[in-house]
This record gives C-alpha cells, sequence and structure tokens, in this order.
C-alpha cells in the first residue's frame, strides 16, 4: 500500500491541531471543572487545586475564576471573610462538610488576585467587592491613604457601583476619625438622585447619623433618621401600589433604622463614643486582621451581617478601633479564620455587655485562651463498671469546673450539664447519675408532623450511642476562663478524643419500644418494670422522662403533672439530684401549692451547698412575691439580677418595689440601672420608659392611680387574666402586658 507524502503530512498535522486542542482548551476545562468541584465540595487540596486552575487559565476565564471563587465568597466586607465568628456565649462557623478543607481564604491566598481584579477587571459589583476587600486590609496595615486611593481609583472607573465606593470612602474616613471629609461625600450622595437600591439611602443616613453624634448634634442624627424612614415606608407604599401582586417588601435598612432611632432618642444630649482594644492570644501574640464586631443589643439575637454598622480588622498588633459610636450596649464579637482559632477558644459569657456612654473612650480586650486538654474517658473508650472517672488538665486560677455530657441527635447534638462546682480536675460519677442527667429534648419532622426524637429521651442511657464529654473552668467570681472543646484541626492541637460508651447497662424491652418511636407502649412497659421493682431508677427516671417530653411536645402541664409522683420516688433514691428538686419545686409553684414548693427550693439550695444560680434564685423571689412576701422577694431578685447581667427578672423586680410602695422616680431609676438584656431574644421591654409612662399618668390623681396599680398588681400575682385584661389605664395595661412575658 502506496501513502503519498502530503496525506502523510495533513494527518501529522491533524494529529498535532487535535493534541494542541487537548493540551491547551480541553484539559484546562477539565481540569478546572475539577478544581471547581473540589473546591465548592470542601476536599482536601481543593483551594490549592483553584489556585492551580486560576494561575493556568487564560485571561478571561481567569478574572471569571477570581470573581466568583474569591471576590464573590468574600464579598464587600469583614463579615464573609472568616470560618467561625465568636462572640458572647455563641460560636457560629461555615463548617467544612465531613471535615473536608475550609473554602476560605486568608489574605495571604487573595490578596494579588484582590489586586489583580482592581486593576483589570471590569466596572461590576465584584470590582466593589475587591476593592472594599483591598480597602480593608491596607487600613488593617497601616496604609490609610492607600486604602483611600484604592477606593477612589475604582470608583473613577464609573460603573452603577460608584455610589456604592463613595459610601465605603466616606465609611473610612469616619473610621479614620476625619468626619469632615465623611460628612462631604455624605452630602454630596444625599445630593445624587434616589438609587434603585432601597437600602441605600438608609445606609448613607445610618453614616450620617453616627457622624452628627460624634460632633454632638443627636437631635440633628435622630431627624435625619426619621426623615429616612418616612421617606423609605413612601417609597415601599409606592412600590406595593404598583405592583400589589408582589411579595412584601420590606427594605433591611428600615428594620436596621429602627433600633437606631430607638438608641438616638435615648440618648439625645450625648456624644459619640471611642471603643478600642487589642485582639492577642494570652501568651501575648498579637492577632492581625481578625474581625472584630461591635453589636448592638437589637442585632445580637441574629447571625451577623453586611449591614451592621460597627465591624473592622485588626492591624498588625492586634489593635482596633471604633469612632463615633452611638451611646448603648453592645456585644464584642471576633471574625476567625480556623489557622487563628485552632487549638484556643475566646472564653466570653452571654452577660458580657459593653455599655457605652455619651463621650467615653473604652478599651475592651480580647484574650484567646488554650483550650483544655482531656485526659479520660478517651478515645472511644467502653465503660463497664458501676463509675465513671472523668480527668482533664487543670487551669491555672480555676476555682471550680462544670463538666458537659454531648448526646448525638438525628441532624447534631445536644449538650447539658452533668455536674457544676467540681472543686478538682477530676470526679468520679455514678453510672445513674449520669444516666439521670436531664438531657433536652429534640424533634424531627415526619411527614410535614413534629415528633419527638427518642434518642433524645433516651439520653445518657443508650450503651449503643457514641458520647462526648468537655469541661469549663471558672474563677472566684463565677467568670468563664476556658474549656476544654473548641477548634482542634491539626496532630499539635488534637489531643485525646473526648469520646466514649456507656456500656454499663444493656437496652431493655422498653428501652426498644422507645427507639422504635413507640413511646406509649414503651411508657406502659416502663411501668410494668418499676411496679415489679420499686427500685428500678433506670424506669423511673424514664417514665417522667417520657411525660416531660409529651409535655413539651404538647405545650401542656398535665403530663408534668402525672410525672410528678415518679418524680417523687426517683428523689428517694437519688434525694441529692438537683433536676428533680427544682423540677418539683417548679410544678408546686405553679400549682400554688406554697408549702411544697418552698420546701423543694430549700432541698435544692441545700444540695447546692447554698449556691444557686441566678435563674432559680429568681424563680423563689417570684414565688416570694406571690406569696405576698414582698420584702423576701425584692431581697432575693436584688441579689438575683446582681450576678445574672441579662437581668431577665428585672420586671418582676420593679413590681415588688412597686407593690411594696416605692416611688415611681426611684422605681425607674431601678430600671435603668438594671437594663433587660436578653441575646436571643428581639424585643426586650424598656422598662424605664414604661414606669415613667406610669409616673405620667399617674399625675391626674395620684391616689386614685395608686389604688389602680396596686389592684392590677394584684390580678397579675393572683393570676387572674380577666382582671388584668379588664385594666383600660393604657400606661398600667402596657406594664402588667410586659410583665406577663417575663420568664
Amino acid at each position: 500500500m502506496t501513502v503519498k507524502v502530503k496525506h502523510l503530512v495533513v494527518s501529522v498535522l491533524l494529529v498535532g491541531a487535535a493534541l494542541s486542542l487537548l493540551q491547551f482548551v480541553v484539559i484546562p476545562k477539565l481540569q478546572v471543572r475539577a478544581a471547581v468541584k473540589d473546591y465548592e465540595a470542601g476536599a482536601p487540596g481543593g483551594k490549592k487545586a483553584m489556585l492551580a486552575a486560576i494561575e493556568r487559565a487564560a485571561v478571561a476565564k481567569r478574572l471569571e475564576l477570581i470573581r466568583e471563587y474569591m471576590i464573590g465568597y468574600g464579598e464587600a466586607s469583614p463579615t464573609r471573610s472568616f470560618d467561625v465568628y465568636a462572640g458572647p456565649g455563641s460560636t457560629m462557623s461555615i463548617s467544612p462538610q465531613d471535615g473536608g478543607e475550609s473554602r476560605v481564604w486568608s489574605w495571604e491566598e487573595k490578596l494579588p488576585y484582590l489586586q489583580e481584579y482592581v486593576a483589570e477587571g471590569p466596572a461590576d459589583s465584584y470590582l466593589f467587592g475587591a476593592a472594599n476587600q483591598l480597602a480593608q486590609y491596607y487600613k488593617g496595615e497601616g496604609d490609610s491613604d492607600r486604602a483611600l486611593a484604592v477606593l477612589e481609583k475604582a470608583e473613577e472607573r464609573g460603573g452603577s457601583w460608584r455610589a456604592k465606593l463613595a459610601l465605603e470612602r466616606a465609611k473610612l474616613y469616619a473610621d479614620l476619625g476625619d468626619s469632615e471629609s465623611a460628612m462631604r461625600l455624605v452630602e454630596r450622595l444625599e445630593a445624587e438622585p434616589p438609587s434603585v437600591n432601597l437600602d441605600f439611602s438608609g445606609e448613607v443616613t445610618q453614616l450620617k447619623a453616627k457622624l452628627l453624634v460624634g460632633q454632638g448634634r443627636g437631635e440633628e442624627a435622630l431627624e435625619a433618621v426619621e426623615r429616612e424612614l418616612r421617606a423609605l415606608e413612601e417609597r415601599v407604599a409606592k412600590l406595593k401600589a404598583e405592583w400589589p401582586d408582589k411579595e412584601d417588601i420590606v427594605p433591611a435598612k428600615l428594620e436596621e433604622l429602627k433600633p437606631l432611632r430607638e438608641q438616638l432618642e435615648k440618648a439625645l444630649d450625648e456624644n459619640g463614643a471611642t471603643v478600642s482594644g487589642t485582639v492577642k492570644r494570652s501568651d501575648g501574640t498579637p492577632m492581625a486582621r481578625v474581625g472584630v464586631f461591635l453589636r448592638r443589643e437589637s442585632d445580637v439575637h441574629h447571625s451577623i451581617v453586611d449591614g451592621e454598622p460597627y465591624q473592622i480588622l485588626t492591624d498588625a498588633q492586634g489593635r482596633y478601633e471604633f469612632n463615633n459610636v452611638i451611646p448603648g450596649a453592645y456585644q464584642l464579637y471576633l471574625g476567625l479564620l480556623f489557622d487563628q482559632i485552632d487549638g484556643w477558644t475566646w472564653p466570653t459569657m452571654n452577660d458580657d455587655w459593653i455599655v457605652v456612654g455619651g463621650g467615653d473612650t473604652l478599651t475592651e480586650n480580647a484574650v484567646l485562651r488554650p483550650l483544655i486538654d482531656v485526659k479520660q474517658p478517651v478515645d472511644e473508650a467502653e465503660l463497664t463498671g458501676p463509675t465513671v472517672k472523668f480527668a482533664w488538665e487543670p487551669v491555672e486560677g480555676a476555682s471550680s469546673y462544670t463538666l458537659y455530657g454531648t448526646i448525638p441527635i438525628e441532624g447534631g447534638t445536644s449538650s447539658m450539664a452533668i455536674r457544676q462546682g467540681i472543686a478538682q480536675s477530676e470526679i468520679e460519677l455514678s453510672a445513674e447519675e449520669i444516666y439521670e442527667t436531664t438531657a433536652a429534648y429534640s424533634y424531627r419532622d415526619a411527614d410535614g408532623k413534629l415528633e419527638l426524637d427518642p434518642t433524645s429521651v433516651l439520653g445518657f442511657s443508650n450503651p449503643d450511642l457514641r458520647y462526648s464529654w468537655y469541661v469549663e473552668a471558672y474563677d472566684n467570681d463565677d467568670r468563664l476562663i476556658t474549656r476544654s472543646n473548641g477548634y482542634r484541626l491539626n496532630e499539635e492541637t488534637m489531643g485525646a478524643l473526648p469520646f466514649f460508651y456507656l456500656k454499663e447497662r444493656t437496652l431493655t424491652a422498653a428501652d426498644r419500644l422507645m427507639l422504635d418511636g413507640r413511646l406509649d407502649e414503651a411508657l406502659a412497659e416502663y411501668k410494668r418494670a418499676y411496679e415489679a421493682d420499686s427500685r428500678d431508677r433506670h424506669s423511673l427516671n424514664m417514665i417522667a422522662r417520657i411525660y416531660g417530653a409529651q409535655a413539651s411536645l404538647a405545650r401542656s402541664e398535665e403530663p408534668r403533672t402525672q410525672a410528678v409522683p415518679y418524680l417523687e420516688a426517683l428523689l428517694q433514691l437519688a434525694p441529692g439530684n438537683r433536676n428533680i428538686l427544682f423540677e418539683l419545686f417548679d410544678h408546686y409553684d405553679k400549682l400554688g401549692d406554697r408549702g411544697k414548693a418552698e420546701a423543694y427550693y430549700e432541698r435544692d439550695l441545700e444540695a447546692g451547698g447554698g449556691k444557686t444560680n441566678g435563674y432559680s434564685q429568681s424563680r423563689y423571689a417570684a414565688f416570694l412575691m406571690k406569696a405576698r412576701r414582698t420584702e423576701e422577694a425584692i431581697v432575693q431578685f436584688r441579689e438575683a439580677l446582681e450576678r445574672d447581667r441579662s437581668h431577665r427578672f428585672v420586671g418582676s423586680y420593679l413590681a415588688a418595689e412597686l407593690y411594696a410602695g416605692a416611688s415611681f422616680g426611684k422605681v425607674a431609676e431601678l430600671a435603668a440601672a438594671y437594663p433587660e438584656r436578653a441575646p436571643y431574644k428581639s424585643g426586650t421591654p424598656d422598662w424605664r420608659k414604661l414606669v415613667e409612662a406610669l409616673a405620667a399618668e399617674s399625675e391626674a390623681d395620684k391616689e386614685a392611680y395608686g389604688r389602680l396599680l396596686k389592684s392590677a398588681l394584684e390580678a397579675y400575682l393572683d393570676g387572674n387574666s380577666q382582671a388584668m385584661d379588664a385594666v383600660e389605664a393604657p400606661a398600667i395595661r402596657d406594664f402588667i402586658a410586659a410583665l406577663r412575658k417575663v420568664d
């Protein structure tokens, strides 16, 4: 067979073209696709593969990858740049799937690509994000001129995000203390036509209010906020009229400006404040480029969002500073990468509030401390004896420890305190005490119907479940020092794993029925077992827990009433169980059996060595108040309020003072001294305002008003809903309505 040379040449060229196509087009596309898949899944090495894909990509594709997987994920502010957000009593994280790799880029990884996009990318929303992140970075490095320049240069390129970039520049001037330059930009933005973005003008107003308060012009700040709220409401009403079938339009800034208005109303004559500090480790190492968020009282019940007014990055020495802070109550939160918090914790508590007064200069430092190393039980130990010994490394300065247990439930875990007030760094407990630890009930969706997760009802009594545990260390003032649970992400910080199995008992027939979801049958079987053996603690405990779970699900007290004789029988076998003692106090208090309620509270107090927590003491104070032992109640309330800085029972305390005959002026002062702050719910009452309203309403006839208020308080103490609902005086009605929600 003869092959012509020209045909051979053509064939070679075709093969070469195919190989080139494969090498320079097909393979890179497959590599990019694989890199994207691994990165999005958080697969180990996913970030490294993504960086390699970016480096190999052609210019257009390179910018696309930077845009989507660096700028898009990081967005514009520090709120999106971290793996972990830690604050008083809570930690939120963007956890990698199945122990995979974080998708959050460090500054070292993303910095050159942000710079590239600002220089070469199109004038779009991603340019805004990249420029804003770079400005934050340069500011944290102490190069404020470069930070301002990158925003100004991006703004000069035009595009629909020009105004947003100008606003970010104004915020930066404000952060740097140059209020004059910031206000000039704000006034320029106010003069421009309204943005189609409903939130933008509210964001401008938010900054303007801060600047005005910083200049001591609180009334002007309030007027600006009220004007913007009216304008937003008018725009929303107009849009609703134009689009009646559209879902409700609620601009985020409409909701954010309302609490700002309340803040300004409380601090009309006060200047702005400065809050600054450092973020360091306990060994003195400063923590650079940590996110710091000063969060208003109205914001701490939800996760951190972009629109919150006080957020910044620490500099190379771990320093931060907020200027023009509007007076009010705040909590400090941190944003951290996994590498920054690995092996460390920030020991905060949910009542850690920063109270900012007008003109204050406050220093609030954050110190991260090493996690406690645990000793035993660890590494999935199978425990078969009648007792369990827990041991951990001692913590310098600790006066007590609290031991927690964690059970796996559907969709997560549930933790509860096993023992508090432990003096040493070890303790040996009976297996029975662990079994009887009160675990929280969890629920699951079953074909649209909510049902109990039986695993949570059985708690620590399931020998087939793998449990875990952790400890917290406290100082003499009951302030948290550090804990053992936290982020341990590499071999150096991992240590022993606090997992164990409780194999001292085996599942009974009743247990198996319950785990199958057959609660009624399980309850009957537990009762039969108890009737056969009156010292069967497990069956007693489970009968009480099933009734408690049913009461929780049905939101009814009737099942709890059925549980009482079983709780009392269990208490005979476990006389020091404080959970049972308080539950029985709670039951008889609600029932109105004051003799039994007080007896159980006194036993609970005795079991705790004379110590109790703020919640229990407040509940007891409320019990005394209902019994008309008002002076005793006031003493108990005062002690509890000093220890529980959330002041969740302050309304009841004020009611006791009013009932005892205290003046409105005195009670208003007490309300100001003990403001209610609940970090896990919104809309807490302003008790000072409520009391001042009572005082104003009483002016017409103080003597008659005093009798009317006394009568309304009597109705509240007696639980007389009909009489409470019949109160006609608006201020009294509002006060009683707030009082009925105290819990």
